[in-house]
């Protein structure tokens, strides 16, 4: 609201409070009226005694209602806070801070070491499953996976151990270890080394070592899909029979890793690994996990080892399908 249009309001309400003399409504104008008003509304009326002066110099036949009007006015003026107009804020030079750099020991300190647990993700599992080829059985699995990503370094360690006893007989025993090493020079390649370790009693062989080192290129990576394919030289180092020394084999090999993100509960993996030269092996894992709840998953996966060097009276071919459960820490 203007100050023209409080000053109008309030010269009709002094009006009314003025009528009860209509001498005084004709002797004293809107105007001059109105002027006064305004005067005791600026500045805390501090104005006011010097207009009012210059109303009764200009208009003396109207003195009785000026000073009326200018006591109602002061009345009414004390009675209201006084207005007080804060000094403007004095911009005071923000303090200037220095970033403080740890000391390199603290720097140091903040990275896990190699042997140190802390920084490692992993997951264990706990399945039941049904194999064909050289063994055609139903039993129970164990496997376990840890992996760590240190900037340019990626690290991952696996476990498992397939077992069945039948009659107080053991006629299922496979187990493994493996270490797989990924390290990014470049947005697009990567060197990738493995080193493994396979027993298996009553498989296509009975024990192998497996060494490779490769690059590695990933063809997509977003947050549905990844895939990368690597490839590069490798050595499989196989005893077929118990007994039996090892075969060193001087072999190429090319993979496919690929994961599908299906939703926030749900991903599909599948490994592709190919071996080719004096021996030729292929391995294909694929793998589906569904989230129950928290920390807890179901897993689904359809495991194929093929070696076309395996011993006569041995089948080339063998697969493992599994059903179990998934705790990731």
């Amino acid at each position: 609201m203007s100050s023209i249009f409080k000053a109008t309001a309030t010269a009709a309400v002094l009006s009314c409070a003025l009528s009860i003399s209509t001498l005084a409504q004709n002797q004293l104008s809107p105007d001059i009226m109105n002027l006064l008003i305004v005067a005791s509304e600026r500045n805390n009326g501090s104005a006011l005694d010097i207009v009012a002066e210059i109303a009764l110099a200009a208009n003396p036949a109207a003195a009785e209602d000026i000073h009326q009007l200018v006591a109602t006015l002061k009345l009414n003026q004390s009675a209201k806070p006084a207005k007080t107009i804060a000094p403007p804020p004095v911009a005071t030079p923000k303090a200037q801070t220095v970033a403080k750099i740890a000391p390199a020991t603290e720097l140091a300190g903040d990275q896990p070491g190699y042997f140190s647990f802390k920084g490692w993700d992993g997951e264990a599992e706990l399945n039941f499953l049904r194999s064909s080829g050289n063994t055609s059985q139903e039993s129970l699995g164990l496997a376990g996976k840890i992996h760590r990503d240190s900037g340019e370094f990626h690290h991952v360690m696996t476990a498992f151990i397939d077992r069945n006893k039948n009659t107080g007989v053991i006629d299922k025993q496979r187990w493994g270890l493996t270490y797989k090493l990924d390290y990014d020079f470049s947005e697009k390649l990567y060197i990738t080394g493995f080193a493994g370790y396979e027993n298996d009693q009553f498989g296509a062989f009975r024990e192998r070592i497996t060494s490779s080192l490769g690059i590695g290129y990933p063809v997509i990576r977003n947050d549905s899909y990844s895939w990368k394919l690597e490839g590069g030289p490798s050595v499989l180092f196989t005893r077929e029979l118990p007994g039996e020394g090892y075969i060193s084999s001087f072999n190429g090999f090319a993979s496919s890793i690929f994961g599908w993100t299906i939703n926030d509960r749900s991903n599909f993996s599948n490994n592709i690994i190919f071996y080719l030269g004096e021996k030729n092996v292929i391995e294909s894992k694929s793998a589906l996990t569904v989230k129950i709840n928290g920390a807890l998953s179901s897993k689904f996966s359809y495991d194929i080892m093929y070696d076309r060097d395996a011993p006569l009276d041995r089948n080339r071919t063998d697969t493992v399908a599994r059903a179990g459960l998934l705790y990731d820490f």
